[in-house]
């Protein structure tokens, strides 16, 4: 179960650097701490002991309990010295997890064997490190919200708040606001609220809740996924979010242990036991196709072993015949007709009746037998007079004093099916099993199909093997294929059934195949029959191919030179074969969903979420890569540092949500104006951003920025409060190099920002450009 951790190293998660006090401190050195702290916490030492530790909401319950801040101390206020973590216990993240969310608090210090104090370690640095959002994917927010919220009016004094949370045990309090319709969410105020409060008013609490409340109120859907609430309160540095329903009326809150809680110990360790269940599976999966290989090399053993016991009661034929003459017998006996069909006085030539390749092998079997002055066996085929090939076991000596070969003729041809039989058996679940392995190893789907198809196509020595995968239109498309000839390609080819209704796809979900031995003799739609005359099909097998509920495609071997009488065991292997391919199917499925999760993951880890351009951790990545290459190719780069001019008035006097749509216009500006495909538009901070130009020299730079600059003049923004004039303007600062060993990204990024501020300082609405 350990290994849910491997690679995660919880020492270095522990902050080293943390504030102390002793038990007697009082309340004024306890609020000094935990600003210094910065909420992280207290620790409480007692020469170099750790005696207890202190947090925001100790002191938030100290004072709702009505204790004066005269009367607080640390030591009577504190957690006790119990809440904390041995370096033993960080070798074990499951149980760190565990005593967390059995404690309930937020921070733990970490002691050594002294009880020394060696740091804090905070449920939000586990949280940044191991990055659980993914799991939260698969729960809404009506699975864990608190349906129960306590609540106070805004016109409630901050004491009373107090004394409500340490009464109900809750770290925040929502300030409803009445209609007829129902109690809309209108402002917040949580323990950090009071703290600051508290903090800021020197230790004495006074005002009304409405005068620190925050609003508007953050607020979710029941129905959301608990990823996007993650998603939202790490936006906004928040800890919890009102849930609400369709009408805006409060049904619940969902805090930051909620979502800790969707993913407690107890599902961990459920996971991990699917997963040991899957292994476990697997594992005897394999062991089963071990021992049916084993049972079919027993079978082979056990038939051989039947035959020699039994070859003695078997009608067999003796012969003699000469060296010189090696296919012409002096004699043999009447056995010889049950095995050819022919009588002794009636045998034709050995070579008439035994095929070219197979009388070569046998004749330099005996030839090198006799020359080692052993005995022979060899095994070849004859063709009875009835027209059918039977196999022949030729077993015997050489005897040198009379020249002569002495022998016996046995019919194996029972055996030679037998074997031909388990070999075969045998090769296809090999194909099995190979197929399965792929799809552990491989995510390449079309791979995997491909093997599949050629695999088929090579026992089964079929004309064509194909996968017919279903398009949205009802038709469909000849996806991959394996062919015995060049001639009997389709790979590609949209094909569009007509007689392909309803009622055929239903019956292929129900797992039912198609078999038709003779397309001209089986009884068929003339639609159905014209189609595959088409294709050159004279026989077939179809085995559907299933995605989850869904019918995906089909799994097709055709026949295309004569009619073929499928047997029972080719038919098998389809439906045994298209079993694994189900699986990766929805292999392929899962992965392609997960592709793209990753997709949007990355574009919101680049993409600034206001604006739709870089964001600063794009530029900080992107711009050292282009210094580099420009340095290696020695082409020149410049940055354009834009900065808007007076948009903190401009916000001041049109408001925040105008301002997030002037930032969103001057983006679309800035990026219209790029000229090459390497150049990129960042928002660098606020209303100030870069522009990354590789291959742009000097004046390319000064004209880009000209550009722009009339660009937001065309645009006649409105600007009342502006210091330069009546519309919307900016300030550039563009500095350009060619990258060397003298220089650094950081001093480019340097001389860009001084030009913007000499820009600014000349009076904005211009640019100023300089080279390094």
């Amino acid at each position: 179960m350990e290994q849910l951790s491997s690679g995660l190293n919880l020492q270095a998660l522990v902050q080293t650097h943390f504030v102390s006090i002793a038990p007697g401190d009082s309340f004024n050195n306890i609020l000094q701490g935990l600003q210094e702290s910065q909420g992280s916490g207290l620790v409480v030492e007692e020469q170099g002991q750790f005696r207890g530790l202190i947090t925001q909401r100790e002191v938030i319950r100290a004072l709702g309990k009505g204790y004066s801040p005269q009367e607080i101390t640390a030591e009577r206020i504190m957690l006790p010295s119990d809440y904390c973590l041995s370096l033993k216990d960080l070798d074990h993240l499951l149980g760190v997890l565990g005593r967390f969310r059995h404690l309930g608090v937020d921070a733990l210090a970490v002691v050594n064997d002294s009880q020394g104090v060696e740091g804090l370690l905070t449920r939000q640095a586990l949280r940044e490190r191991l990055r659980p959002a993914d799991l939260l994917r698969i729960k809404r927010v009506v699975e864990v919200m608190v349906s129960d919220v306590a609540t106070i009016t805004a016109e409630a004094s901050l004491q009373e708040a107090v004394v409500l949370m340490s009464e109900r045990g809750v770290t925040s309090l929502v300030v409803p606001e009445e209609t007829s319709s129902g109690v809309l969410p209108r402002g917040i105020i949580t323990e950090k609220d009071i703290f600051q409060a508290l903090h800021s008013q020197g230790g004495v609490l006074t005002g009304t809740v409405g005068s620190i409340m925050s609003q508007p109120v953050l607020t979710v859907k029941p129905d959301q996924s608990l990823w996007q609430v993650n998603h939202l309160l790490q936006e906004h540095q928040v800890r919890r979010v009102v849930v609400v329903d369709d009408d805006g009326h409060m049904v619940g809150i969902v805090t930051q242990s909620n979502l800790l809680a969707a993913i407690d110990i107890t599902e961990a360790q459920g996971v991990i036991q699917v997963l040991t269940q899957e292994l476990s599976k697997a594992t005897a999966e394999l062991r089963w196709q071990l021992s049916r290989q084993q049972a079919i090399t027993a079978a082979i053993t056990e038939s051989e072993q039947r035959y020699n016991t039994l070859i003695s009661h078997l009608p067999v034929a003796l012969y003699r015949r000469d060296r010189d003459r090696l296919w012409q017998f002096n004699y043999v006996s009447d056995q010889i007709y049950q095995l050819t069909g022919y009588f002794p006085q009636d045998l034709p030539d050995w070579r008439q009746i035994v095929p070219p390749p197979d009388l070569i092998l046998a004749e330099r079997e005996i030839e090198q037998a006799i020359q080692q002055q052993r005995a022979y066996s060899t095994t070849y085929r004859i063709r009875h007079r009835d027209g059918c090939f039977r196999y022949l076991s030729d077993r015997g000596q050489f005897d040198p004093y009379s020249q002569m070969l002495h022998g016996v003729l046995v019919d194996v041809s029972d055996q030679k099916r037998t074997e031909e039989r388990l070999k075969t058996s045998l090769e296809r679940e090999m194909i099995v099993s190979t197929i399965i392995q792929d799809i552990r190893q491989s995510i390449r789907l079309e791979e995997i199909l491909q093997r599949a198809v050629t695999s088929i196509q090579q026992l089964l020595l079929s004309d064509r093997v194909l996968i017919y995968r279903f398009l949205a239109d009802g038709s469909g498309i000849v996806a991959v294929e394996a062919t015995a000839l060049p001639q009997y390609s389709i790979l590609g080819r949209v094909i569009h059934d007509p007689c392909f209704t309803k009622e055929t796809a239903q019956r292929f979900l129900e797992g039912r195949t198609l078999t038709i031995s003779d397309v001209n003799q089986a009884q068929l739609q003339d639609c159905y029959r014209e189609l595959l005359t088409s294709l050159q099909v004279q026989a077939n097998l179809v085995v559907p191919l299933l995605q989850g509920q869904n019918l995906w495609g089909l799994l097709i071997a055709h026949h295309c030179r004569s009619p073929r009488l499928w047997e029972r065991e080719e038919l098998f292997l389809l439906q045994r074969i298209a079993e694994p391919l189900t699986v990766a199917l929805q292999q392929a499925e899962m992965y392609e969903a997960l592709e793209q999760a990753n997709a949007n993951l990355q574009q919101m880890v680049y993409i600034d979420s206001l604006t739709d351009i870089g964001n600063r951790r794009c530029f900080d990545e992107l711009f050292p890569k282009e210094w580099r290459r420009c340095q290696r190719a020695q082409k020149p780069l410049s940055l354009i540092m834009v900065d808007i001019d007076c948009f903190k008035a401009y916000n001041d006097h049109y408001g925040h949500l105008q301002g997030d749509e002037i930032l969103k216009q001057v983006a679309q500006i800035l990026e219209s104006h790029l000229q090459r495909a390497g150049d990129l538009a960042t928002r660098f901070g606020g209303e100030e951003f870069a522009l990354i130009l590789p291959d742009t020299d000097h004046r390319g730079a000064i004209h880009i920025a000209e550009n722009i600059q009339a660009a937001l003049a065309a645009a006649n923004i409105t600007h009342a409060k502006s210091t330069v004039g009546p519309k919307l303007t900016a300030s550039f600062g563009i500095a350009t190099t060619v990258p060397s060993p003298d220089h650094t990204p950081e001093r480019l990024l340097h001389l860009a920002d001084q030009c913007l501020y000499e820009a600014k300082t000349r009076g904005r609405d211009r640019w100023v450009a300089k080279e390094l």
